[in-house]
């Protein structure tokens, strides 16, 4: 599967704006959405890259055991940083910050996660878009000790505040992504926090808290010109449609590299 996308950034008091403009190009009320998003380095190593257990994957149900085997073959051609995604809600901390012994324990590979892997976005020759082949994989268990048996070692988390809307086959998401304050983890041992601090105790990556907006289109073979071009297409109207309200941009491909540097 191939991702093609236009970014955009959004000042925060332009936030409401942005929301009203999309929730009406779109005809729908926003999809709001808080992810955390923990982080996963592979080995520095480029070879005798070992990938997914072979058990593994022969343990699959017929309609993911392609995916799967999929991500292998990417995974012992390169080491990638992984990210593996769980939806948490807005009061995920409340007890925290109203003083109660009782907090939400959180053991991720007890909850169901997304596993994503995208590739360096290809050189924008000739395209007015980025591109890049990406997998993704939902609704999974055990996702970190999937990580670990591959030699993957956790480096970070963050958490993803998202607005999404959906107009035919393009995706908008308006997200910004947050830092657990420093007291909230080890830098030089990170490990998984099992309790989350407070929704507002979270630290904005960017000094001005500015919101990132994504259009996307996901293209189901992206060797096929057909359905790459329409993807194309549908992006670049877009594009158009908000000229003087968005600046719909490709990115330098080398700020999203998901490689491993050895």
């Amino acid at each position: 599967m191939h991702e093609l996308f236009l970014t955009s950034h959004i000042a925060n008091d332009d936030l409401s704006r942005t929301v009203r403009i999309l929730q009406g190009y779109c005809g729908m009320k926003p999809v709001s959405l808080i992810e955390r998003r923990l982080m996963w380095e592979g080995p520095r190593a480029r070879t005798n890259l070992k990938g997914i257990d072979p058990g593994f994957l022969m343990r699959q149900q017929p309609q993911l055991a392609p995916v799967w085997r999929g991500l292998h073959e990417q995974l012992v051609r390169q080491s990638y940083i992984l990210t593996l995604i769980y939806d948490v809600t807005r009061d995920f901390g409340e007890a925290d910050a109203n003083g109660n012994e009782e907090k939400p324990v959180l053991d991720c590979d007890q909850l169901p996660g997304t596993l994503r892997w995208s590739d360096l976005p290809d050189p924008g020759v000739n395209r007015p878009v980025n591109t890049r082949p990406i997998i993704s994989i939902d609704e999974q268990r055990g996702l970190c000790t999937i990580m670990q048996s591959m030699g993957h070692r956790f480096t970070r988390e963050i958490i993803q505040e998202c607005y999404r809307f959906i107009n035919n086959n393009v995706v908008f998401e308006l997200s910004r992504y947050l830092q657990l304050p420093d007291h909230a983890g080890n830098k030089q041992q990170p490990k998984i926090s099992t309790h989350l601090p407070p929704f507002q105790s979270l630290v904005a990556f960017d000094l001005e808290n500015k919101w990132i907006l994504t259009a996307s289109v996901r293209v189901a073979n992206g060797n096929d010109p057909d359905q790459m071009q329409q993807g194309i297409g549908e992006l670049t109207t877009v594009k158009t449609e908000f000229e003087g309200c968005f600046d719909l941009h490709m990115v330098d491909r080398h700020t999203v590299d998901t490689r491993v540097k050895i």
